[in-house]
């Protein structure tokens, strides 16, 4: 897959998505790529993200780029409901791309954008009047919480993604609803069986108190092994207890990292070894440990006494 093809199908609302459809020489509306594009809003709908998987193969390259184009056209038939799921579930899906994101394409992304940054030791450097324009809402991303100098923020990895999954919004927004008398029949027709879920999609709800000392733990940060907690207790409660989208437990696992960092600066763990464990437990359905469990193997890392459990 060129570099061109493989951006596209990661961020089809990229300049080089738009180039990879100039390429096609057909314009006519296409039966299975219809089909897909119904199956990627039906997905946007019911589970709020569209699901994003690496691929080297051209053809599933160019079906996610055109079943785009598609589900934009559909949700856009549908109405407005449709049109916000749809956005919402495909930023958060880039958002995750962008994850597994070599730095030179997160940076050439960003630029397309209009969110500049430069890598600057490990860290992203975004002029503080970007950072101001496009930074997301909540406490942690206020500019008196930033690392600043000299009119420079310097940021995170985790937090620079989060910063583009609000441009991706935008970006993929841009010129939606599309007007009912632009759409092909075809997309008309297939909007019409396909329900729109009432009230929000919610996260998992614990239904016991089985995992409630995660919680106690996340208040508590740990000096060393920080990567076993990862592997076996964060990932898998995150994504399958929580049930939060690989986007939003990747962010959480990396604000207890920085906790973390402040008594021992000392770790390999980074963003995409925490987006690898994520993407593991997520796919293989894996849960944490059991509190029994987990004083049985961690007795020696996690000080169970101090976190009250």
């Amino acid at each position: 897959m060129d570099q061109m093809l493989e951006l596209a199908y990661k961020y089809p609302f990229s300049n080089e998505a738009k180039e990879v459809v100039k390429r096609l020489e057909s314009r006519k509306v296409e039966a299975k790529y219809i089909q897909l594009g119904r199956l990627r809003l039906e997905e946007a709908l019911s589970k709020g993200v569209v699901e994003f998987s690496e691929t080297d193969s051209d053809e599933l390259g160019l079906s996610y780029v055109i079943s785009y184009i598609y589900a934009r056209m559909i949700a856009s038939a549908i109405g407005n409901i449709a049109v916000d799921k749809f956005v919402s579930a495909e930023a958060k899906r880039s958002a995750t791309a962008l994850s597994f994101e070599k730095t030179e394409n997160i940076m050439h992304i960003g630029e397309e954008l209009g969110v500049k940054a430069s890598e600057s030791r490990e860290l992203f450097a975004m002029p503080f009047n970007i950072y101001l324009d496009k930074m997301p809402k909540g406490d942690e991303y206020k500019l008196i919480r930033q690392k600043l100098s000299n009119g420079i923020v310097y940021l995170e990895r985790y937090k620079l993604i989060r910063i583009l999954e609000k441009a991706f919004t935008g970006a993929i927004r841009a010129g939606l609803p599309i007007p009912r008398g632009s759409l092909p029949k075809e997309v008309i027709e297939i909007s019409k069986g396909i329900k729109v879920p009432v009230g929000e999609i919610k996260t998992k709800k614990i239904t016991n108190n089985r995992y409630a000392w995660i919680e106690r733990l996340l208040l508590h940060p740990l000096p060393d092994f920080r990567h076993r907690v990862v592997n076996i207790i964060l990932a898998p409660y995150f994504a399958n207890i929580r049930g939060l989208s690989e986007e939003e437990a990747i962010r959480l696992i990396m604000q207890y990292i920085e906790k973390c960092k402040e008594l021992n600066p000392n770790t390999r763990i980074g963003e995409s070894y925490i987006a690898y464990q994520v993407h593991y437990a997520k796919r293989k359905g894996l849960k944490p440990l059991s509190l029994e469990k987990a004083k049985e193997m961690l007795a020696g890392i996690i000080n169970f006494e101090e976190i009250g459990v």
